[in-house]
């Protein structure tokens, strides 16, 4: 993932007004929390995170500061989305795209409303109108999600048609992508598998309109191929052979295992493929996704990512220090990588073991 980079100029403003004013300042400029505003936007509250940007007008702030604040404000803050988001991305598909836009917003807004009638509803009329050959359809998940993917590929794109990331119906929509096999290792087999690698996204579905770009889904794995997006890794790094072909690898494996399994949004797949990183991850990438899973834990979601991402810290919490969930990174610290990685290998196959063992489970970590 891309990282927000500290604005130096602050500190050059700060050592110029000291001088100026011959007596010492004190520091009270305003540092925004963007651990907490990503973490309810993941977790598709971008409204919570909203009093996170209220500021004291006496206070500095950085300019890369306010301007996240702005255009944060402008996405959620007001009736309307007031943000550039639809017209930095001008296509074929803007209509389209304005309708789950309004939903994806809908949804955030308005948590206790379940609006995924509207969409359906919307999307069908949308695809009737402007597609001839949708005239026959059928306002049904299935019948929409064929009609959408012949109408977005008539216009000469790529999409993952209509389904569901986490809670929210998403939308990816790509214009270019080149095939490629890896051999994955899993469960002690070589297996060769295609990897499509897309670029020159027009949309990253929800998670990429609430966190304003930061977050958004770096690929996926089907039961026939992994799909990856190009600009979210450096394909020589770590962090592509653990957290992109050993996660994903993982779902492809699984797809086949246990066929059924689906849970909340996919918790339990997550919930392996999450382990799968810990299991594999050296020291540094370790920490650094250890604290990632800490931040964006949550029970009580309707997203998978963050259920599963909180089962995992809640098993290894167990399994390594006795207690319920351990948030502080330093005491993962002190335990050396390699037993986190045979701690998560061992939860891993102990989950397996139990999966096992419950005929056609759809479900386990969270009944």
């Amino acid at each position: 993932m891309r990282t927000l980079k500290l604005a130096a100029v602050l500190i050059l403003h700060f050592f110029l007004l000291s001088k100026i004013n011959a007596q010492p300042q004190q520091n009270d400029s305003i540092k925004l929390d963007y651990t907490r505003i990503y973490s309810f936007a993941l977790d598709g509250n971008p409204k919570l995170a909203l009093p996170l940007l209220e500021i004291d007008p006496t206070k500095k702030i950085a300019q890369k500061d306010f301007k996240f604040k702005t255009d944060f404000e402008n996405r959620f803050k007001f009736e309307e989305d007031k943000s550039d988001f639809l017209e930095t991305r001008k296509s074929k598909i803007d209509a389209l795209l304005k309708i789950y836009r309004d939903y994806w917003r809908l949804s955030f807004l308005n948590k206790e409303m379940k609006n995924d009638t509207l969409i359906m509803k919307n999307v069908s009329d949308f695809l009737k109108t402007n597609f001839p050959p949708a005239q026959n359809l059928t306002v049904n998940e299935d019948s929409i999600n064929v009609y959408q993917k012949k109408y977005i590929s008539s216009l000469g794109y790529h999409t993952t048609g209509f389904g569901k990331t986490g809670s929210l119906y998403d939308l990816l929509v790509w214009k270019t992508e080149k095939d490629t096999v890896y051999k994955l290792n899993y469960d002690g087999k070589e297996t060769p598998v295609k990897v499509y690698f897309m670029d020159d996204f027009i949309t990253l579905g929800w998670s990429e309109y609430a966190t304003l770009g930061r977050y958004y889904p770096a690929g996926w794995a089907t039961k026939e191929a992994l799909f990856c997006v190009k600009k979210a890794y450096d394909l020589k790094s770590e962090t592509f052979r653990v957290s992109y072909i050993g996660h994903e690898g993982r779902h492809f494996a699984d797809y086949k295992l246990f066929p059924n399994l689906k849970g909340v949004g996919s918790a339990d797949l997550e919930y392996r493929g999450k382990l799968t990183e810990l299991s594999l991850y050296s020291e540094d990438g370790l920490s650094k996704r250890l604290q990632f899973f800490i931040n964006n834990g949550n029970y009580d979601s309707e997203n998978g990512h963050s259920i599963a991402a909180y089962c995992v810290i809640r098993d290894l919490s167990r399994y390594l220090f006795h207690s319920d969930y351990e948030k502080d990174l330093d005491k993962w610290k002190s335990i050396s990588s390699e037993k986190i990685n045979e701690a998560a290998a061992k939860i891993l196959e102990e989950n397996t073991k139990s999966l096992q063992k419950i005929p056609n489970v759809e479900k386990f970590i969270k009944q």
